[in-house]
């Protein structure tokens, strides 16, 4: 029976957390449900999985620290699946037997397989991406896809580093996935395993490595706004791309960077605000947390934005309805 997988689903399994008499159905289930069927050849005494399965619309993708073991994927669970399967080793190695063919791949390689026959793969100790995508969805883009199966692929490069750099975090950040983000996270996906196995020169310049190049640059905002090292030249410098690259990226959303960066230290303002738990701290203290240098600015900014300033924003996170108290504030202060 097809089990028909979930739109958006998020998991982690580590062996280390289940009995030797779970963890086989326990993991296998998982897989069989977001990523693809697959039967394991090992002791239970022996295995070691670490790992993090995210299931998007037409996508799967499990990010997987092993030991050495084999995994069979037999006629039976082929049949009626027409997915093609995209294998990243990051660390250690693994051997395919697949399509009458033998290969095999070391850490900074990958190799393209077809869900729809069967294969084996033997794995040293490794770390690798299992990803699979409908070949419907991947053939328009990748119009060799075919060509491409069991055939060794080099996976360093900034396309590859692109791929793994998202898939890391989505895995990190689940909810990034959910709800109405699933659909265009998998296609970004799709996109670049399209661009990675050879896709056409439109597919390549296309909206998905654009999208997660800025959505990679807009993560890197957010990890530094405190520090202020947010700017064209540092961005560039981080993500191996031009100054005028990063700002139109921006351009393309309609806005500067600069205005993107200003909502962003806005936004973490606001939230410390609201917090009960940063009562204690000081408005100015929060502001110079944010990046912001100049108090001024930044209350103006804040004031334009949330259409009141910041003492008032954090008094109605009180409970106060903050112009109301601001003003009786100011008749008792003149009687």
């Amino acid at each position: 029976m097809t089990i028909r997988p979930p739109e958006f689903a998020h998991a982690r399994f580590s062996t280390a957390t289940w009995p030797r008499a779970e963890w086989r159905g326990v993991y296998c289930d998982l897989l069989r449900r977001m990523v693809t069927d697959m039967d394991f050849n090992v002791t239970e005494e022996k295995l070691s999985v670490d790992a993090t399965i995210l299931r998007l619309p037409g996508v799967g993708v499990a990010d997987s620290r092993t030991i050495a073991f084999r995994t069979t994927r037999s006629r039976a669970m082929a049949k009626g699946t027409d997915d093609y399967i995209f294998f990243m080793c990051l660390k250690g190695a693994a051997s395919f037997s697949h399509l009458g063919r033998e290969a095999s791949i070391e850490a900074g390689q990958a190799i393209l397989l077809s869900s729809s026959d069967p294969h084996i793969i033997e794995r040293a100790m490794s770390h690798h991406l299992f990803i699979t995508i409908p070949k419907a969805a991947l053939g328009p883009m990748a119009e060799n896809a075919d060509a491409a199966l069991m055939a060794p692929m080099s996976c360093v490069g900034e396309k590859f580093s692109l791929l793994s750099s998202y898939v890391r975090l989505l895995m990190q950040e689940p909810d990034l996935a959910g709800s109405e983000l699933c659909w265009l996270a998998a296609s970004h996906i799709q996109d670049l395993v399209a661009v990675g196995v050879g896709a056409t020169r439109d597919a390549a310049a296309g909206r998905g490595v654009r999208a997660v190049r800025l959505k990679a640059i807009k993560a890197d905002i957010d990890s530094n706004l405190a520090s202020g090292d947010v700017g064209a030249d540092a961005l560039a410098g981080r993500h191996h791309v031009s100054p005028r690259y990063v700002r139109k990226l921006f351009e393309g959303e309609g806005m500067s960077l600069s205005r993107f960066v200003l909502g962003r230290r806005l936004a973490l303002v606001h939230r410390a605000l609201l917090d009960p738990r940063l009562v204690h701290r000081s408005i100015s203290a929060i502001a110079y947390d944010a990046g912001f240098g100049d108090l001024s600015t930044f209350n103006h900014a804040f004031r334009r934005r949330f259409g009141m300033t910041p003492s008032e924003a954090r008094l109605a996170a009180q409970g106060y309805d903050a112009r109301t108290f601001a003003l009786s504030f100011a008749t008792a202060a003149r009687q």
